[in-house]
């Protein structure tokens, strides 16, 4: 069996959400550098995580998408909230998917984003942060292993085969996501100010 031929969603996924993906990125430009910076990093992904899989574990998705869901990585990020005694954000606006498609957008960012949780470990590092000491995510996220499944839902994703109307609920639901990490970012960062 031959294998099937790039259907080109990930470019096509990476072209719809660029934009929001370089604000995404800009917020973390120089990466984790302070212990401010780390917690409401900590903070903006734990809500961003919990709503994303909340809304996973809600849907009603086919066996290729559902193994996807796993690992469930909310219960990482916990215990790095609990382990530097950080309160978790009040839930935000809720994500919902209702298609193998529109799951495959999300994991699409979630996927992406342990590419970039590579880097960061090194800053949690730095500020003192290990894998059993306030970095479980990171570590677990962006550790070992982290290209070659990044590969396999690529090669997942480009065998899909979506009818039009899919492959457009999968790019609206993947600038759906990225919103919403924004959206946890910034109330990350404005739970992190003090009160006047």
């Amino acid at each position: 069996m031959t294998p099937a031929a790039d259907n080109g969603y990930r470019d096509r996924l990476r072209g719809a959400t660029g934009t929001a993906h370089v604000r995404l990125d800009a917020r973390f430009a120089h990466g984790l550098r302070t212990a401010q910076e780390y917690r409401t990093y900590l903070v903006g992904m734990q809500a961003f995580l919990a709503n994303a899989e909340r809304a996973l574990s809600a849907a009603n998705l086919g066996p290729t998408w559902r193994a996807w869901c796993d690992p469930v990585r909310t219960p990482w990020i916990d215990a790095d909230l609990e382990a530097l005694g950080l309160s978790p954000l009040e839930p935000g606006p809720a994500l919902v998917v209702s298609s193998d498609a529109e799951a495959a957008g999300l994991m699409y960012v979630i996927e992406g984003s342990a590419l970039g949780a590579t880097q960061l470990v090194v800053h949690a590092q730095a500020l003192g942060h290990t894998a059993g000491a306030g970095a479980n995510f990171l570590h677990r996220h962006g550790g070992l292993g982290v290209g070659v499944r990044w590969r396999a839902f690529v090669r997942c994703l480009e065998n899909a085969a979506f009818e039009a109307s899919d492959e457009s609920a999968m790019m609206i639901a993947a600038a759906r996501t990225f919103a919403s990490a924004e959206h946890e970012f910034h109330r990350a960062e404005l739970s992190a100010r003090p009160a006047c």
